[in-house]
């Protein structure tokens, strides 16, 4: 029998198409994945407000147990992605980075920086381990103290 996670997936919007991929990875190690993250493919949207856009997100967040950040290239410039971690850290979500395949040398959005639980390379057993409550840090070494910061 699945276990299920609820989850949102913060991402820089080229990257949209790893989202599946995850989810294909954490079902290998036999979870049921519901995702409540926006993307083109999913749910195809031509909104350009912002703040009618984060009305939209910031349900999808409260629902979810854990926000996953997929890391690439350009995720630290997302303004968007780095208003949802704010979010998820204000209403005490569980926060994990996933690098991208081959991205491991990718800069962390600095929300991520100040509010992430957990880095993870793409495994999926180390990131179903981060989404359960392992904080290790597989990445750039933290430079401030361990302690989660709060809002």
């Amino acid at each position: 029998m699945s276990k299920t996670k609820n989850i949102f997936v913060s991402h820089y919007h080229t990257d949209a198409d790893k989202i599946e991929n995850l989810k294909t990875i954490l079902t290998k190690q036999g979870y049921m994945i519901k995702d409540s993250s926006i993307y083109e493919k999913k749910s195809p949207n031509n909104a350009n407000n912002e703040e009618y856009i984060k009305s939209l997100i910031r349900p999808k967040i409260d629902w979810a147990g854990t926000e996953i950040v997929l890391i690439g290239k350009k995720t630290h410039e997302s303004d968007y992605v780095n208003w949802e971690i704010e979010h998820a850290a204000r209403e005490g979500k569980r926060i994990v980075g996933v690098f991208l395949q081959g991205e491991t040398d990718s800069k962390l959005p600095d929300a991520f920086v100040k509010h992430g639980d957990s880095l993870q390379k793409w495994d999926g057993k180390s990131i179903i381990n981060a989404i359960n409550g392992d904080d290790s840090w597989n990445g750039p070494s933290r430079t401030w103290s361990s302690e989660r910061a709060t809002c």
